[in-house]
Protein backbone atom coordinates (compact mmCIF):
# COMPACT_ATOMS: atom_id res chain seq x y z
CA UNK A 1 0.00 0.00 0.00
CA UNK A 2 1.63 3.71 -0.39
CA UNK A 3 2.89 5.38 2.70
CA UNK A 4 0.65 7.59 4.36
CA UNK A 5 1.23 11.66 3.32
CA UNK A 6 -0.42 12.73 6.58
CA UNK A 7 0.12 11.27 10.47
CA UNK A 8 -3.80 11.78 10.18
CA UNK A 9 -4.38 9.54 6.63
CA UNK A 10 -6.80 6.73 7.58
CA UNK A 11 -4.87 3.26 6.39
CA UNK A 12 -7.30 0.48 4.70
CA UNK A 13 -9.06 -2.21 6.92
CA UNK A 14 -7.36 -5.41 7.08
CA UNK A 15 -8.35 -8.54 8.68
CA UNK A 16 -6.04 -9.74 11.66
CA UNK A 17 -5.66 -13.26 12.95
CA UNK A 18 -3.89 -14.16 15.91
CA UNK A 19 -2.81 -17.64 16.94
CA UNK A 20 -2.16 -19.09 19.92
CA UNK A 21 -1.14 -22.98 21.16
CA UNK A 22 -2.56 -23.84 24.41
CA UNK A 23 -0.03 -24.37 26.98
CA UNK A 24 2.73 -24.21 24.31
CA UNK A 25 5.38 -22.49 26.74
CA UNK A 26 4.79 -25.75 29.22
CA UNK A 27 5.51 -28.71 26.56
CA UNK A 28 9.38 -29.12 27.40
CA UNK A 29 11.80 -27.18 24.93
CA UNK A 30 12.92 -30.62 23.15
CA UNK A 31 9.51 -31.41 22.10
CA UNK A 32 8.99 -27.46 21.57
CA UNK A 33 9.84 -27.73 17.62
CA UNK A 34 7.95 -31.00 16.81
CA UNK A 35 4.49 -29.26 18.01
CA UNK A 36 4.90 -26.03 16.13
CA UNK A 37 5.57 -28.22 12.68
CA UNK A 38 2.63 -29.84 13.97
CA UNK A 39 0.88 -26.95 14.46
CA UNK A 40 2.30 -25.16 11.01
CA UNK A 41 1.07 -28.40 8.80
CA UNK A 42 -2.86 -28.58 10.77
CA UNK A 43 -3.01 -24.57 9.79
CA UNK A 44 -1.96 -24.96 6.32
CA UNK A 45 -4.07 -27.47 5.90
CA UNK A 46 -7.09 -25.56 6.89
CA UNK A 47 -6.44 -22.64 5.27
CA UNK A 48 -5.96 -24.73 2.09
CA UNK A 49 -8.80 -26.47 2.71
CA UNK A 50 -11.04 -23.31 3.29
CA UNK A 51 -9.85 -21.77 0.51
CA UNK A 52 -7.45 -19.58 1.39
CA UNK A 53 -4.17 -21.19 -0.12
CA UNK A 54 -3.04 -17.98 -1.31
CA UNK A 55 -3.45 -16.47 2.16
CA UNK A 56 -1.35 -18.62 3.64
CA UNK A 57 1.45 -18.69 1.36
CA UNK A 58 1.61 -14.89 0.92
CA UNK A 59 0.05 -13.07 3.58
CA UNK A 60 -0.03 -9.09 3.68
CA UNK A 61 1.40 -9.42 7.00
CA UNK A 62 3.04 -12.44 8.79
CA UNK A 63 5.03 -12.45 12.14
CA UNK A 64 5.98 -15.76 13.97
CA UNK A 65 5.36 -15.66 17.74
CA UNK A 66 6.72 -18.32 19.04
CA UNK A 67 4.03 -20.01 19.75
CA UNK A 68 2.04 -18.98 17.17
CA UNK A 69 1.40 -16.53 14.59
CA UNK A 70 -0.28 -13.57 13.74
CA UNK A 71 -1.39 -12.54 10.21
CA UNK A 72 -2.67 -10.11 8.44
CA UNK A 73 -5.16 -10.56 5.10
CA UNK A 74 -6.90 -8.29 2.67
CA UNK A 75 -10.18 -8.18 4.12
CA UNK A 76 -12.12 -9.61 0.84
CA UNK A 77 -12.12 -13.36 1.59
CA UNK A 78 -11.72 -12.69 5.38
CA UNK A 79 -15.30 -14.34 5.78
CA UNK A 80 -13.39 -17.92 5.36
CA UNK A 81 -11.58 -17.51 8.49
CA UNK A 82 -14.73 -17.28 10.75
CA UNK A 83 -16.29 -20.54 8.20
CA UNK A 84 -15.22 -23.13 7.52
CA UNK A 85 -11.00 -22.32 8.74
CA UNK A 86 -11.90 -22.88 12.32
CA UNK A 87 -13.68 -26.70 11.36
CA UNK A 88 -10.89 -27.56 9.46
CA UNK A 89 -8.12 -26.77 11.81
CA UNK A 90 -10.58 -28.39 14.58
CA UNK A 91 -10.19 -31.15 12.12
CA UNK A 92 -6.95 -31.38 11.63
CA UNK A 93 -6.29 -31.33 15.17
CA UNK A 94 -8.48 -33.70 15.86
CA UNK A 95 -6.42 -35.97 13.29
CA UNK A 96 -3.35 -35.05 15.40
CA UNK A 97 -4.53 -36.20 17.92
CA UNK A 98 -5.80 -39.56 16.87
CA UNK A 99 -2.05 -40.23 14.76
CA UNK A 100 0.61 -38.78 17.43
CA UNK A 101 2.42 -41.07 19.31
CA UNK A 102 2.22 -41.36 23.51
CA UNK A 103 3.81 -39.02 25.16
CA UNK A 104 3.33 -36.88 22.16
CA UNK A 105 2.05 -33.31 23.61
CA UNK A 106 -1.84 -32.31 22.90
CA UNK A 107 -2.31 -29.74 20.70
CA UNK A 108 -4.62 -27.00 20.83
CA UNK A 109 -5.39 -24.20 19.01
CA UNK A 110 -7.60 -20.15 20.22
CA UNK A 111 -7.33 -17.63 17.57
CA UNK A 112 -8.57 -13.99 17.56
CA UNK A 113 -9.97 -12.51 14.66
CA UNK A 114 -10.25 -8.37 14.46
CA UNK A 115 -10.44 -5.73 11.28
CA UNK A 116 -9.87 -2.15 11.18
CA UNK A 117 -6.89 0.23 9.46
CA UNK A 118 -3.23 -1.20 9.58
CA UNK A 119 -0.52 1.00 8.06
CA UNK A 120 2.59 -0.12 6.49
CA UNK A 121 4.20 0.70 10.00
CA UNK A 122 2.29 -2.21 11.21
CA UNK A 123 1.74 0.03 14.12
CA UNK A 124 -1.92 0.18 15.05
CA UNK A 125 -4.65 0.10 17.26
CA UNK A 126 -5.95 -3.19 15.35
CA UNK A 127 -2.73 -4.88 16.05
CA UNK A 128 -2.39 -4.18 19.54
CA UNK A 129 -6.06 -4.84 20.54
CA UNK A 130 -6.25 -8.46 18.55
CA UNK A 131 -3.27 -9.06 20.77
CA UNK A 132 -4.95 -8.53 23.66
CA UNK A 133 -8.17 -9.94 22.46
CA UNK A 134 -5.86 -13.65 22.32
CA UNK A 135 -4.42 -12.77 25.69
CA UNK A 136 -7.44 -12.23 27.62
CA UNK A 137 -9.29 -14.56 30.22
CA UNK A 138 -12.13 -15.10 27.97
CA UNK A 139 -10.20 -16.34 25.05
CA UNK A 140 -8.47 -18.94 26.95
CA UNK A 141 -11.34 -19.44 29.45
CA UNK A 142 -13.45 -20.63 26.01
CA UNK A 143 -10.65 -22.87 24.84
CA UNK A 144 -10.40 -25.01 27.94
CA UNK A 145 -14.35 -25.19 27.32
CA UNK A 146 -14.01 -26.78 23.79
CA UNK A 147 -11.27 -29.09 25.05
CA UNK A 148 -13.43 -29.74 28.14
CA UNK A 149 -15.85 -30.75 25.49
CA UNK A 150 -13.71 -32.77 22.52
CA UNK A 151 -12.78 -29.46 20.72
CA UNK A 152 -9.62 -28.33 20.27
CA UNK A 153 -10.13 -24.91 18.72
CA UNK A 154 -12.04 -21.55 19.49
CA UNK A 155 -12.07 -18.77 17.78
CA UNK A 156 -12.81 -15.26 19.05
CA UNK A 157 -14.39 -12.70 17.09
CA UNK A 158 -14.26 -8.89 17.55
CA UNK A 159 -17.40 -6.83 17.35
CA UNK A 160 -16.38 -5.22 14.44
CA UNK A 161 -15.13 -8.87 12.79
CA UNK A 162 -18.81 -10.52 13.98
CA UNK A 163 -21.10 -7.56 12.55
CA UNK A 164 -18.98 -7.36 9.02
CA UNK A 165 -19.35 -11.33 9.16
CA UNK A 166 -22.07 -12.83 10.71
CA UNK A 167 -24.19 -9.26 10.82
CA UNK A 168 -24.06 -8.91 6.82
CA UNK A 169 -24.58 -12.50 6.43
CA UNK A 170 -21.48 -13.59 4.76
CA UNK A 171 -21.58 -17.01 6.42
CA UNK A 172 -23.26 -19.59 6.90
CA UNK A 173 -22.90 -18.94 10.63
CA UNK A 174 -25.66 -16.19 9.85
CA UNK A 175 -27.56 -17.49 13.45
CA UNK A 176 -25.87 -15.72 16.53
CA UNK A 177 -27.05 -18.85 18.42
CA UNK A 178 -24.06 -20.46 17.03
CA UNK A 179 -21.44 -17.98 19.12
CA UNK A 180 -21.67 -17.04 23.06
CA UNK A 181 -21.40 -13.12 23.57
CA UNK A 182 -18.90 -12.27 26.31
CA UNK A 183 -16.63 -9.00 26.62
CA UNK A 184 -12.77 -9.81 25.90
CA UNK A 185 -11.23 -8.87 29.54
CA UNK A 186 -8.54 -9.91 31.95
CA UNK A 187 -5.80 -9.29 29.81
CA UNK A 188 -2.44 -9.66 31.98
CA UNK A 189 -1.41 -6.19 32.88
CA UNK A 190 -3.49 -4.25 30.68
CA UNK A 191 -6.92 -2.45 31.14
CA UNK A 192 -9.21 -3.66 28.15
CA UNK A 193 -12.50 -4.74 27.67
CA UNK A 194 -14.26 -5.13 24.29
CA UNK A 195 -16.90 -6.36 23.25
CA UNK A 196 -16.44 -10.14 21.53
CA UNK A 197 -17.68 -13.73 20.15
CA UNK A 198 -16.86 -16.50 20.83
CA UNK A 199 -17.32 -19.47 18.56
CA UNK A 200 -16.23 -23.24 18.80
CA UNK A 201 -16.66 -25.73 16.18
CA UNK A 202 -17.77 -28.82 18.36
CA UNK A 203 -19.49 -27.40 21.13
CA UNK A 204 -22.53 -25.58 21.66
CA UNK A 205 -22.43 -21.60 22.99
CA UNK A 206 -24.24 -23.02 26.06
CA UNK A 207 -21.54 -25.33 26.77
CA UNK A 208 -18.83 -22.75 26.37
CA UNK A 209 -21.24 -20.22 28.62
CA UNK A 210 -21.06 -22.71 31.45
CA UNK A 211 -17.36 -22.13 31.82
CA UNK A 212 -17.84 -18.69 32.54
CA UNK A 213 -20.61 -19.05 34.76
CA UNK A 214 -24.04 -20.79 34.87
CA UNK A 215 -26.43 -19.76 31.83
CA UNK A 216 -29.58 -20.41 33.64
CA UNK A 217 -29.79 -19.41 37.51
CA UNK A 218 -30.32 -23.01 39.34
CA UNK A 219 -32.38 -20.83 41.49
CA UNK A 220 -35.20 -17.64 41.93
CA UNK A 221 -33.12 -14.30 41.76
CA UNK A 222 -33.35 -12.79 45.18
CA UNK A 223 -32.34 -9.59 44.45
CA UNK A 224 -34.83 -8.94 41.61
CA UNK A 225 -37.64 -10.51 43.90
CA UNK A 226 -36.57 -7.67 46.73
CA UNK A 227 -36.62 -4.99 43.97
CA UNK A 228 -40.77 -6.54 43.25
CA UNK A 229 -41.30 -5.99 46.85
CA UNK A 230 -39.53 -2.80 46.91
CA UNK A 231 -41.48 -1.42 44.11
CA UNK A 232 -44.61 -2.55 45.70
CA UNK A 233 -43.97 -0.84 48.91
CA UNK A 234 -43.40 1.98 47.38
CA UNK A 235 -46.65 2.31 45.06
CA UNK A 236 -48.29 1.73 48.42
CA UNK A 237 -46.39 4.59 49.65
CA UNK A 238 -46.99 6.53 46.30
CA UNK A 239 -50.68 6.45 47.31
CA UNK A 240 -51.02 8.07 50.55
CA UNK A 241 -53.83 8.63 52.45
CA UNK A 242 -55.74 9.90 49.44
CA UNK A 243 -55.80 6.42 47.85
CA UNK A 244 -54.40 7.59 44.79
CA UNK A 245 -51.71 6.19 42.78
CA UNK A 246 -49.16 8.77 41.56
CA UNK A 247 -49.09 7.87 37.73
CA UNK A 248 -45.64 9.13 37.43
CA UNK A 249 -44.18 6.99 40.16
CA UNK A 250 -45.70 4.06 38.76
CA UNK A 251 -44.29 4.18 35.13
CA UNK A 252 -40.80 5.10 36.70
CA UNK A 253 -40.93 2.13 38.69
CA UNK A 254 -42.22 -0.36 36.22
CA UNK A 255 -39.07 0.77 33.71
CA UNK A 256 -36.97 0.38 36.19
CA UNK A 257 -37.71 -3.27 36.75
CA UNK A 258 -38.09 -3.83 33.04
CA UNK A 259 -34.54 -2.98 32.48
CA UNK A 260 -33.25 -4.97 35.23
CA UNK A 261 -34.99 -8.18 34.30
CA UNK A 262 -33.85 -7.18 30.51
CA UNK A 263 -30.26 -6.77 31.78
CA UNK A 264 -30.31 -9.88 33.65
CA UNK A 265 -32.15 -11.79 30.49
CA UNK A 266 -29.16 -10.55 28.76
CA UNK A 267 -26.41 -11.90 31.08
CA UNK A 268 -27.99 -15.29 31.20
CA UNK A 269 -28.31 -15.96 27.85
CA UNK A 270 -25.37 -14.03 26.30
CA UNK A 271 -27.20 -13.53 23.27
CA UNK A 272 -29.51 -10.78 22.06
CA UNK A 273 -32.72 -11.37 22.38
CA UNK A 274 -34.88 -11.94 19.13
CA UNK A 275 -38.11 -10.44 18.64
CA UNK A 276 -40.90 -12.37 17.94
CA UNK A 277 -43.97 -11.79 15.29
CA UNK A 278 -45.98 -11.19 18.28
CA UNK A 279 -43.44 -8.46 19.85
CA UNK A 280 -44.61 -4.85 19.21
Amino acid sequence: MPPPEHAWDISPEYAILTIDARNFSKVPESLQPALKEAMTTALQAAFTNSGLADEWADPSFKRDNGDGFTMAFAPLRSWRLVDPMPRRLDQALEDYQVEKEPGVPDLAIRMALHIGPFPPSHLSDAINDVSRFIDSATAKTALEGAVANGGHTALVLSDEMFRRVIGAGRSPLTEERHFLRIPATDVPGRDFSKPSWVYAPRVPPEKLASRFGSPRPSAPNTSLGNRRNSLAAELLQSAGSSGRLNVHTVADQITSVHAVQINQAGLVTGLPRRRSSSDP
